[in-house]
């Protein structure tokens, strides 16, 4: 991709059929509900018979009541969640209910009773390695007014199949501030940021348990700890090969056989720690996918269509003035 990404005129695209959509920052604020402008336009897409995909590091909880549970009854049939980062695929029936199993979980084929539970051991000792005081999942301004500039203060949540760090006042620290730690923290990129550290000695502790969980960076701050060699491109594969799962969306494959049939929406397309751009990965490379961060395109993954978004707002505020320019 070259720096054009930044100036072309991005328009709606009037043949998309299939939207693979980031939920964080790209459709609703971290840990709150999407504003009822954004449900509006999502309830448009969905009338008009436009399947969502909403691909995510967030449980299918969070995706329910921060989405889901306000879209109308009748239309949650051709929703799909793909959550904690690919690892499970839920849908939704026509009485817009989940589905009483997922359309596929790698949780418990991976992992047994316990494996579950020497991971979440390990978790612990982390907490007590690394002093973390721990506070439950908030709005950054709501955790930030408990917890100060603490830069040991973390949220964290366990999701089932992904356990998540928000590093939220450790991500980029300065060196006087890294000294005052006394932990050894690499400089990387120009930034010393605590999760590394982190995850060397998670991984450590992982492999020294023989689990297959690996820990990696997600969003801007967030540390996922999760299962080997899953990710967004994992559950957009499985989803858009298995016929079963897009009959359940009123889908087929020849629905989708046109890169201009399906359509990507993301945050962090970047190689240096993104994780939208594996869902640009899981499809045709023509497949447009439009970022509503302004990351750098010099770091997305060579040959993809991915654009940065040119409009007045970015994240979920681009996204909606991107679905309001389609009027």
């Amino acid at each position: 991709m070259t720096k054009n990404n930044l100036i072309k005129k991005i328009s709606w695209n009037h043949n998309v059929k299939l939207i693979l959509s980031d939920v964080d920052e790209t459709i609703a604020d971290l840990y709150q509900p999407t504003s009822l402008e954004m449900i509006k336009e999502l309830t448009q897409l969905l009338k008009q018979g436009i399947v969502l995909f909403f691909i995510t590091g967030q449980s299918l909880q969070s995706v329910q009541w921060r989405i889901v549970n306000q879209i109308p009854i009748t239309l949650r049939n051709r929703i799909l969640v793909g959550a904690c980062n690919g690892a499970e695929v839920w849908g939704f029936d026509v009485q817009g209910n989940k589905h009483n199993s997922p359309h596929y979980s790698l949780y418990d084929q991976m992992l047994t009773k316990d494996q579950k539970k020497i991971w979440r051991k390990i978790i612990q000792q982390l907490i007590t390695e690394f002093k973390l005081q721990l506070y439950q999942t908030s709005p950054i301004l709501q955790f930030q007014e408990k917890a100060g500039n603490n830069i040991l203060s973390i949220m964290m949540e366990d999701r089932g199949a992904q356990i998540t760090f928000e590093v939220v006042n450790g991500y980029n620290i300065t060196e006087n501030q890294v000294k005052s730690l006394k932990i050894e923290i690499p400089k990387i990129h120009d930034i010393y940021d605590l999760r590394r550290t982190i995850m060397q000695r998670a991984d450590e502790l992982f492999k020294k348990a023989n689990l297959p969980v690996t820990s990696r960076l997600g969003g801007v701050f967030a540390l996922d700890f999760v299962l080997n060699g899953i990710n967004k491109t994992t559950a957009v594969r499985h989803a858009l090969e298995t016929p079963n799962i897009l009959l359940s969306i009123s889908l087929s494959p020849n629905d989708i056989s046109n890169p201009q049939n399906i359509e990507i929406w993301g945050d962090k397309f970047s190689i240096i720690g993104g994780s939208d751009r594996y869902m640009s990965e899981a499809v045709d490379k023509r497949v447009r996918s439009i970022d509503f961060r302004q990351e750098n395109p010099d770091e997305f993954p060579t040959g993809y269509n991915i654009v940065v978004w040119n409009g007045s707002f970015r994240l979920q505020d681009g996204t909606l003035e991107y679905l309001k320019s389609r009027h």
